[in-house]
């Protein structure tokens, strides 16, 4: 349970939830639901009560029943200073608790904040149905998340759902775009035919490729006009050619590193050492490798345990941790160097 509220809150901060894959509503069996709320108080979630939430509901969510782009990936507290409601400084989350789904609960919306709807269910079986209405309301075909240690209903979940990825005990944001799992690293999520896409992939550069391909006839096409077992002389085609193998990995790879070295890049990534030991541009060279991608959670992290981040100078940082990274000056560049 500890894990799972973690897992919640940490996908649904990530870049202040503005990816359609965070986290947009928990749905909690009733047997567990007060100790899941002290978890979240403990994480850093602030249940609001009936007055905040149609405060907040006023400012985020629009007559169309969109969020409010002046809000989109906004910190919580911000949110409520908006709404004129007063939270404590270090909320990260703020949940509502509510009743429906639909035009009556504004709140049930795709959010694109960190703002959670809140939902108790007496059971699994009753929870599934919730998150079909969810999904039905907002995200057909795209993705939700379980947490549970009991295989089959994971796997009631992951078959009877209308969303093509269902992440299990991760972050919803992380496990989506394939951080912590096997899925294609990808922002761009497919929601299938649930969702009118014409793919319910994670789009990755192999969606870019225009393949041309060579087939050969390994079934001859019968006809209803011949006679059972008649022969037909025809000129022999070309036999199919034999398979050259592919390159090898190590093949590959050495390749690559020409073409780079070639380039001026070097393969280790490590900063050419400078003057007092940076790199010629006052970096220091911290034996680290250097990051490529870097999101709020890293940042909070590196903060929590004193250490620099050593980032590359192509690295992805979200907008989220770039604040709080420069805020607390945890960043160090490592350039690439020939």
């Amino acid at each position: 349970m500890k894990k799972a509220v973690r897992d919640v809150v940490t996908g649904k901060t990530f870049d202040n939830g503005v990816l359609c894959s965070s986290e947009n509503s928990v749905v909690v069996d009733e047997a567990i639901a007060d100790e899941v709320k002290r978890e979240f108080v403990g994480n850093g979630a602030y249940f609001m009560n009936k007055a905040e939430m149609e405060a907040v509901a006023r400012v985020l969510v629009s007559p169309q029943r969109l969020p409010n782009p002046a809000l989109v990936g906004k910190p919580a507290p911000y949110i409520a200073t908006k709404a004129g409601i007063t939270v404590p400084a270090e909320t990260r989350v703020l949940i509502a608790p509510l009743e429906g789904v639909g035009r009556d609960y504004p709140l049930s919306i795709e959010k694109l904040c960190p703002v959670l709807s809140f939902y108790v269910v007496k059971d699994w079986r009753e929870g599934c149905e919730r998150c079909k209405q969810i999904l039905r309301y907002g995200g057909m075909g795209h993705t939700m998340s379980i947490h549970s240690q009991n295989d089959q209903i994971i796997l009631e979940f992951g078959l009877k759902k209308p969303a093509f990825r269902i992440v299990v005990n991760t972050p919803t944001t992380h496990g989506s775009i394939g951080l912590t799992t096997g899925l294609d690293p990808a922002m761009t999520l497919g929601c299938g035919g649930y969702g009118g896409n014409i793919t319910s992939d994670n789009i990755s550069p192999r969606h870019l490729l225009n393949i041309k391909r060579v087939a050969y006839e390994i079934t001859p096409a019968a006809s209803r006009f011949e006679p059972a077992g008649a022969g037909i002389s025809l000129p022999a085609g070309p036999s199919r050619p034999a398979l050259q193998p592919g390159i090898s990995a190590a093949a590959l790879t050495q390749r690559i590193d020409q073409f780079l070295g070639s380039r001026g890049y070097r393969g280790d990534a490590r900063p050419a050492e400078g003057p007092g030991g940076g790199d010629g541009r006052g970096v220091a060279s911290t034996g680290q490798t250097p990051l490529e991608f870097v999101c709020e959670e890293d940042v909070r992290v590196a903060i929590q345990s004193g250490r620099q981040l050593v980032v590359s100078e192509g690295a992805i940082v979200t907008p989220a941790a770039r604040d709080l990274g420069e805020q607390h000056r945890i960043f160090t560049i490592a350039a690439w160097r020939g």
